[in-house]
């Protein structure tokens, strides 16, 4: 296994033990925060209690920041951008066998995960997610929990739901779930787990995602692709790009609900 690992070889492989510990470090306050902050704030303040949903999310995100930042500093990280840059894996993706750069994955890989995550959510959803939520207590699923309820007319003009998209993509795709699941978790787990860390790391993507619960099935499917080529290309930035299609589609359906064009 430790003859497939190339890259940064001063990285301290994590264990088992230390990977659960830092997924048990992000997923427990993401469920404080959506089944005990979010219901506790939504029977008191007169607010749209999909928004104190989504702020909650957002919070849980802002915690996978803060870990991630912890690990960083246990290790001694230098805070140069050079040094970032290898640690972090965002570099340009390179072959593994020749080691030469392969700009064309840039485009490719991303093409590709949002062509397989639209294909996993049609073909699953229906079998897997609609049974498996049907199951859930309903404090578990509240209606509120689902984005798609801010699509009401009384949104229309409502340029703070951009402001909360923002928020929520930079702390998914970016400083989030993208920086200590493939940037920080990753190529820490590549000594340890060998080719199967990109599996590993995946299924522990989708089970952190307690906050969409009722749709578990499919977010654990969907979210197997993303490190797979961040581990063979050893280029976090194609697990970025490829997370990060969703944010474009996020931020345009939010254009739609605040214009009122979106039916």
């Amino acid at each position: 296994m430790r003859s497939e690992v190339w890259g940064p070889r001063n990285l301290r492989p994590f264990t088992l033990v230390e990977v659960v510990g830092l997924w048990l470090a992000i997923t427990l306050p993401m469920g404080f925060f959506v089944f005990g902050v979010a219901p506790f704030f939504v029977d008191r303040l007169p607010y749209d209690a999909g928004l104190i949903f989504w702020a909650c999310v957002i919070a849980g995100m802002v915690v996978q920041f803060l870990v991630a930042i912890a690990v960083l500093v246990g290790e001694g990280q230098v805070w140069t951008w050079a040094q970032l840059r290898r640690r972090l894996w965002l570099t340009m993706p390179r072959h593994p066998k020749t080691k030469r750069a392969v700009p064309w994955a840039l485009i490719a890989w991303p093409v590709l995960g949002a062509v397989l995550c639209a294909l996993i959510s049609e073909a699953f959803f229906p079998i897997l997610d609609v049974p498996f939520a049907s199951r859930l207590p309903a404090w578990m699923v509240p209606d509120y929990g689902v984005i798609s309820v801010l699509a009401t007319h009384e949104n229309k003009g409502a340029w703070h739901l951009l402001a909360f998209a923002f928020l929520s993509s930079v702390f998914n795709y970016g400083l989030g779930e993208a920086l200590f699941f493939h940037c920080v978790l990753l190529p820490r787990m590549v000594a340890t787990f060998g080719r199967w860390a990109w599996l590993v790391n995946g299924a522990l993507l989708g089970l952190y995602h307690v906050h969409k619960l009722s749709f578990m099935p499919t977010v654990i499917l969907s979210s197997l692709p993303f490190a797979f080529p961040a581990q063979r290309y050893r280029s976090s930035l194609l697990a970025i790009l490829m997370h990060g299609v969703e944010g474009i589609f996020l931020l345009l359906a939010i254009l739609l609900v605040i214009t009122g064009t979106g039916g």
